[in-house]
């Protein structure tokens, strides 16, 4: 009878999670989705090992010893039928001074890099051999369109240089989204990230995070393992497909990312939320203007204090950045800031509260 019980509730229990995410568009049923999306994909998720050239004067030989390793995912065939491109993490392949490859069938190939942004800790490889027969660029889904409980399935190398376990698949839930102020240094901008608790391990970074599509949604980058006084489980995080989506054509195309600018230096400022005759708000404050750029053309001086983007609030570097990263080249932003020293550099003593239009231009 309590065999017969289980079981009844264990089918309940898979129709109700087909019928929810019905709901949602996510193509889930009773059968178990993961082999044959693990099947897929597994060919098309490489290792990436950086390399550092060596040179022994006293054998007057070369040799090359590895950094470190990671994992790529196989996103695009090249244009002219010649190889293809590869995602993966900055952070893997930025000391590297040459880069490698291995498919899951054990097949090696050189790869050079195309581009890379460390504002988003991505970057694009090329290799210029075919890909493995079983080796199919995995498509690009919609990481806006994620729901907190849905099924996450990351596909990686974790390990090291010496000693990897390929294709290893993971399996959890979409824990959170854009979990922001979670770093650990990856990223120079700030990124808001998708949180997960499929295993992520030392090698995961870099490769695929999928939905239950076998979509690409997210590149596993970092996880928190524990504190001063704080143990952690399960909580792996990654960049959304959809945050780097724009900068991976970029990459391929132009092999850069260019960004819109203020044409200035900022650098956090702590104080007040609200201004004080001779205490300055928290905000981001200017230290350098560049001569005929957008912000010098506006009217902002070294020691005016960011407080505010088309509205909206913001505490220093990062989160100025943020609402940058929204706008486009000849975009008008509207800053508000406050003013406590002159044009020479004296503080005046007081403040003034400023409002300048900035028509943005381009940074590489």
């Amino acid at each position: 009878m309590l065999k017969k019980l289980c079981s009844l509730l264990l089918l309940a229990a898979l129709l109700l999670c087909a019928a929810a995410a019905e709901g949602y568009d996510v193509v889930y049923s009773a059968s178990n989705p993961i082999p044959e999306i693990a099947a897929r994909v597994r060919p098309a998720v490489v290792q990436v090992t950086s390399l550092q050239q060596n040179w022994d004067a006293s054998t007057r030989t070369a040799s090359e010893s590895p950094l470190g390793s990671g994992s790529g995912c196989y996103i695009r065939e090249a244009d002219d039928g010649a190889g293809g491109y590869i995602l993966t993490n900055y952070h893997i392949i930025e000391s590297a001074d040459l880069c490698r490859i291995e498919w899951l069938s054990g097949e090696e190939m050189d790869v050079r890099v195309v581009g890379h942004d460390d504002g988003t800790d991505i970057a694009v490889l090329r290799f210029e051999q075919s890909a493995p027969a079983d080796a199919q660029p995995i498509p690009l889904g919609d990481s806006d369109a994620l729901q907190i409980g849905e099924l996450a399935i990351c596909i990686g190398n974790p390990g090291n240089a010496q000693s990897v376990l390929p294709g290893t698949v993971t399996a959890g839930i979409v824990s959170g989204l854009s979990r922001e102020d979670i770093n650990a240094n990856n990223f120079s901008r700030s990124v808001s990230v998708i949180q997960t608790d499929a295993a992520i391990n030392t090698g995961n970074s870099g490769g695929a995070m999928l939905n239950a599509r076998g979509e690409l949604v997210g590149i596993p980058t970092l996880k928190l393992m524990y504190s001063a006084t704080t143990v952690y489980e399960g909580l792996g995080f990654c960049i959304p497909i959809n945050s780097v989506r724009d900068f991976i054509d970029q990459l391929i195309d132009t092999g850069s990312v260019v960004r819109p600018r203020l044409g200035i230096t900022v650098a956090d400022i702590d104080g007040p939320d609200e201004p004080m005759r001779r205490y300055p708000p928290i905000g981001a404050q200017v230290y350098t203007v560049e001569e005929g750029g957008p912000s010098a053309k506006a009217g902002l001086q070294v020691g005016d204090v960011i407080t505010e983007v088309n509205g909206v609030r913001i505490k220093g570097y990062m989160a100025l950045l943020k609402e940058l990263d929204k706008c486009a080249s000849g975009d008008r932003v509207e800053l508000k800031i406050y003013r406590y020293y002159d044009a020479e550099g004296n503080l005046t003593g007081d403040y003034e509260e400023l409002f300048f239009t900035v028509r943005l231009e381009m940074l590489k």
